[in-house]
């Protein structure tokens, strides 16, 4: 899908430089909060593509005598999982190149450090930030790459069923159909990695220790 192609790791980049207005871990505490909040954004995604599927599968397997409040149901979900990745391509074509600049401004006040030990330890955190955003990177390749076809069948099928809404219609996509629910699989896993990964990052950056499991 094109909306997800900016699901990218400069949503976390931003939320750091937001926090670059404050200084200390004040400034890192404001990061991880909006990192999580980007977190919570692809769990919503991940959430809506359950509730997409399930309204196809509601239509094509338990079809009612009259197909259209079914299919409106599902078009409504189609729009909403529209809506959810175009709110994270905003995100994302707010933020450009500021990633970079990030960096650059840790690198600057890392080059303002006298003692040598102290600048070796800042630059080994900024390496494990580093590291954090280039798995934040793999993660929404795969999620690309198995958003694609998900997003792709369920175009098509909408297309379908708005010229045949007919029980011949359905019938004619069922196979369809089952196709995008094996897709589903892959795709929730690689969004639920990208959030995590985008969790991880927050609490990195976090002066608040995450609450304890239960």
């Amino acid at each position: 899908m094109k909306q997800l192609k900016y699901v990218l790791p400069l949503v976390a980049i931003a939320a750091l430089l937001a926090g670059c207005a404050t200084s200390g871990y004040e400034s890192g505490n404001k990061t991880a909060k909006n990192i999580q909040k980007a977190a919570d954004k692809i769990g919503a995604l991940s959430t809506q593509v359950d509730a997409t599927l399930s309204a196809l599968n509601d239509l094509v397997a338990h079809p009612q005598p009259d197909l259209r409040p079914q299919f409106k149901t599902f078009t409504a979900k189609m729009k909403a999982l529209d809506s959810d990745a175009k709110e994270i391509t905003k995100a994302r074509m707010a933020m450009g190149d500021e990633g970079k600049e990030f960096l650059a401004k840790w690198d600057a006040e890392v080059a303002q450090i006298n003692n040598e030990d102290i600048k070796a330890r800042s630059e080994n955190r900024k390496a494990e930030v580093t590291a954090k955003l280039q798995a934040i990177k793999r993660s929404y390749a795969e999620a690309e790459v198995a958003f694609k076809p998900f997003a792709g069948d369920l175009r098509d099928i909408e297309k379908y069923l708005s010229v045949d809404l007919t029980t011949g219609g359905l019938a004619a996509m069922k196979d369809v159909v089952t196709q995008a629910s094996v897709h589903a699989t892959p795709l929730k896993q690689s969004l639920d990695k990208l959030a995590a990964d985008f969790k991880s990052l927050g609490v990195a950056m976090s002066a608040v220790a995450p609450a304890p499991a239960k």
